[in-house]
């Protein structure tokens, strides 16, 4: 069962790694042509979502640090 739980985490953790560099490009990409990338305006996502943005940044961080610390 615990065999399964890992392969689960691995997964999970494999598509949010993605997902970050996707976005990381994405931004680096808009700010260098200037204008929206087939539609999608990740710059603007991230400038509509304020607060919340930020707030998902700092778990990010805290989880970061705790995994560095354990």
């Amino acid at each position: 069962m615990l065999d399964f739980f890992d392969k689960i985490q691995s997964f999970i953790i494999r598509i949010i790694k993605l997902a970050l560099t996707l976005l990381c490009l994405g931004v680096i990409t808009q700010l260098l042509i200037n204008d929206k990338i087939l539609g999608w305006d990740p710059v603007g996502n991230i400038q509509d979502a304020g607060s919340s943005f930020i707030g998902i940044l700092f778990i990010i961080i805290l989880y970061q640090l705790y995994n560095k610390n354990s």
